[in-house]
């Protein structure tokens, strides 16, 4: 298996921090190759992310989070929940233990089982911004099922 991991060459493949995927400076924007990647894709042994085929290993760049949650909302019925789908039409189930927003205000939560981080774009942080509620000054949860959420 040739391993394309070489630390002298940046990677040709990259995903930004919108989730919009490039090779070689130019986006991919065939949709049935972005969903060949993503059931590639992988953590990497050193920390960072790589496509792995039976052949070969391609490294990939990630600017901010491989995945990126393209919309939210929420269940119809109990239990109260969020529905999150991801940058490769994948829908799952927020889980609340892992959302946090980082010092730049935008939030982030694990998905693929924990696996990988996911960033929100625009439209699903202003869908969950319509559940925050504020405690005192500083402090900020969503409540589901009667348990509050702190972000």
């Amino acid at each position: 298996m040739e391993d394309r991991t070489s630390s002298e060459d940046r990677p040709a493949i990259v995903i930004d921090k919108e989730g919009t995927w490039f090779y070689n400076g130019l986006p991919i924007v065939n949709r049935q190759i972005q969903q060949y990647f993503f059931t590639l894709f992988e953590n990497a042994p050193d920390g960072g992310y790589q496509l792995r085929n039976e052949q070969e290993i391609f490294p990939v760049e990630v600017q901010d989070t491989p995945f990126v949650v393209t919309a939210l909302w929420p269940s119809d019925e109990p239990p109260d929940q969020f529905f999150i789908k991801l940058n490769d039409d994948s829908v799952e189930t927020l889980d609340m233990e892992t959302l946090s927003i980082n010092a730049e205000n935008i939030p982030y939560c694990a998905v693929k089982q924990g696996r990988f981080t996911a960033r929100f774009l625009r439209a699903p942080y202003y869908r969950l911004a319509e559940s925050v509620q504020q405690e005192g000054d500083a402090r900020f949860f969503v409540e589901l099922n009667g348990q509050r959420h702190y972000l």
